[in-house]
């Protein structure tokens, strides 16, 4: 409480769908069984990873979620794990 933490979400724990956060999508990428998206989440990147094919073009905009009983925060000084 009261530090900068860093929020930190794998890839493959980003769902889609209508109440996630708004992303830009920059790439798409289909690697077979999985569908590599990089977004843009206000200034960052990320990466996510669905299981899916999705249809979503670059410059298009895409809902993710982040599992929150997956996601993990880091100390902004120390990158030590917080929790």
């Amino acid at each position: 409480e009261g530090r900068a933490a860093i929020y930190g979400v794998r890839p493959e724990h980003f769902a889609l769908g209508n109440g996630g956060i708004p992303a830009t999508v920059v790439v798409v990428e289909p690697t077979g069984s999985e569908t590599q998206v990089v977004a843009r989440l206000g200034d960052q990147e990320v990466i996510c990873v669905f299981r899916e094919r999705i249809t979503a073009r670059p410059g298009e905009t895409i809902h993710v979620a982040p599992d929150p009983r997956l996601v993990h925060l880091f100390d902004e000084k120390s990158g030590r794990r917080l929790q």
